[in-house]
């Protein structure tokens, strides 16, 4: 399953997807659930890349680290026709906002969560390994914690960001440097787990890849650099604080027919011509600790320790009390209002946009809740 903070649907693939694509997953069988309802809504959710997954909800308990989450909505996917699919992912669990979900008047996962007192806290982390250019890692797959963080993936203070939008992740950011040069870029982006690269305006992609030796724009590939070029770290100013993606990271290893030298730039092109936003996926995301509010509509930063392999400590987030608020008060008691991501049932800020590349981005979470006892 894909933990996505960039869209708010949870959906499984079912016994009646019988595409070879399905025939390879963990397909969800309703019919051998005793406490499964049928509740019959039906949900097409298109992605930006043109694929797509539709079926009808249902209504089943969620086990999640040995947490029960009873009457749950469920996406039923009886067509999955997702890349992420053809990578071998059985579904995704949304974390956005219920207001920005496809699949109107049910509740999130995370509301649900929410609404019954499950968690300790009303937050959601999450911690990515990083695999480098060569192969080495620093710690793999990664850690998502409900109700909790683990103190020993992250050093520091949190640096805590209002939200923009009401309807997802998305936090403004006052600079971009590479290399120490400043490109007087500047904008609002989401925090996206479930986009593997960082996303940018075509125009800011020509900005950022001109100071870069030998960086070439391939139509239908995108941005592609020598595998040897020098790149200089690339840092982020969020709320007067700098958050480092260090120059490995923009390099991504991936074979491009007739460029036999070069690699995949981690900075990508967004498909929307305007789209002014950014997509800050999991080449920024395996750089921080990331703290999602859903009380406060706020995001927190920290700076990720070096225990990548460091038996983890789960507990409540320490000093939470008053983040700033974003915009909007209702993100944590699961009420929905009208506006979503995309009235047409598409989702073009999130998962779809790993079709471009294989990342070297592992699925394997280790997923764990922080509730009351």
């Amino acid at each position: 399953m894909v933990f996505d903070t960039g869209s708010s649907d949870l959906w499984v693939p079912t016994y009646e997807c019988a595409s070879p694509t399905c025939m390879t997953l963990a397909r969800f069988n309703s019919s051998a659930s005793s406490s499964y309802r049928t509740e019959g809504k039906a949900f097409d959710i298109r992605y930006g890349d043109g694929s797509h997954v539709s079926g009808s909800t249902g209504m089943d308990r969620v086990l999640i680290s040995g947490q029960v989450v009873a009457n749950q909505s469920i996406g039923m996917a009886s067509v999955d026709d997702t890349t992420i699919a053809k990578k071998g992912v059985d579904g995704v669990v949304g974390l956005g906002f219920g207001r920005a979900a496809i699949v109107k008047g049910y509740s999130t996962m995370v509301e649900t969560m929410l609404t019954k007192k499950v968690l300790a806290q009303p937050i959601v982390s999450i911690w990515l390994g990083r695999q480098r250019v060569g192969g080495s890692t620093e710690g793999s797959g990664g850690a998502v914690i409900f109700g909790g963080v683990d103190t020993t993936k992250y050093v520091g203070n949190f640096t805590w960001v209002p939200v923009v939008d009401r309807n997802a992740w998305k936090i403004p950011f006052q600079g971009v440097s590479i290399a120490g040069k400043n490109l007087g870029l500047s904008g609002n982006a989401l925090i996206d787990s479930g986009t593997s690269l960082i996303v940018v305006p075509a125009k800011a992609a020509s900005t950022f890849h001109g100071h870069i030796p030998g960086a070439i724009d391939v139509p239908q590939i995108g941005w592609i650099l020598p595998c040897n070029t020098s790149v200089g770290d690339l840092n982020f100013t969020i709320s007067g604080q700098q958050f480092r993606v260090p120059a490995e990271e923009l390099i991504v290893l991936f074979r491009i027919p007739g460029y036999a030298e070069y690699c995949k730039s981690a900075i990508d092109v967004s498909k929307s011509a305007t789209d002014t936003d950014w997509i800050l996926g999991a080449s920024f995301m395996k750089n921080v600790y990331s703290v999602f509010d859903y009380r406060s509509l706020s995001i927190g930063l920290a700076q990720p320790s070096n225990l990548y392999n460091t038996l983890a400590n789960i507990t409540v987030l320490p000093n939470l009390s008053n983040p700033p608020p974003g915009q909007g008060g209702d993100g944590a008691n699961g009420t929905h209002g009208d506006a979503g991501n995309d009235t047409n049932g598409t989702n073009s800020g999130s998962i779809a946009l790993t079709s471009e590349v294989n990342v070297l981005l592992s699925f394997s979470f280790i997923v764990a809740v922080a509730f009351w006892s």
